[in-house]
């Protein structure tokens, strides 16, 4: 009989046979994301489902994943959220509706995994640095890598100021809640 991680990882192979890139990102995040649990003593099982399903409705439509992050997110939620990011919401509703997820930690790490946010749980943490440091991304240095193994929350700020860096190049916008969470992690508020 196969175990929870066993179904989603051939939900995900099945769903993403058409896009190796990104079902290679998604396993390398998970990776990454148990390495990192491992190191801190985090709760791995939780770590590695999140870090799974954290991309489980990329390649959907934004059609599709605006109805379905409606069903369980309000309006003026989502209005605040970053387009890029709105998967993560609707990767939480098939997390629910397909795997029968109900851990808050876990569906949290999912919901957050892009843009995070102030206080962030240490699963938060992982996947929200997994998904950025994960083998596959080529602009990551090894010693950053190494910063994640030293000090998670300056390993955060870390991929906030890069964020912000990146975005104000493409001249993107940039949430409040971007610039409060590097605020939190970087400055001092977590102290």
């Amino acid at each position: 009989m196969k175990n929870l991680l066993d179904h989603i990882k051939d939900y995900l192979i099945h769903e993403f046979e058409s896009d190796s890139y990104r079902l290679k990102h998604i396993f390398s995040v998970a990776e990454m994301a148990v390495k990192l649990a491992n190191h801190y003593y985090i709760d791995v099982y939780k770590v590695e489902i999140a870090a799974l399903l954290h991309d489980a409705t990329k390649n959907d439509s934004i059609e599709t994943i605006w109805s379905m992050a409606q069903e369980e997110f309000s309006l003026e939620e989502l209005e605040k959220i970053p387009k890029g990011c709105l998967h993560a919401y609707s990767a939480v509703v098939l997390a629910k509706n397909n795997f029968n997820i109900q851990d808050k930690e876990i569906l949290d790490a999912i919901k957050y995994h892009c843009h995070g946010r102030m206080g962030m749980s240490k699963v938060e943490q992982v996947i929200y640095l997994s998904d950025y440091l994960e083998e596959t991304r080529d602009f990551v240095t090894d010693d950053f890598r190494q910063l994640a193994f030293q000090n998670l929350d300056l390993a955060t700020a870390r991929v906030v100021k890069e964020t912000i860096d990146y975005l104000h190049k493409k001249k993107a916008y940039i949430s409040e809640e971007t610039y409060k969470l590097y605020d939190y992690y970087y400055i001092g508020g977590n102290e």
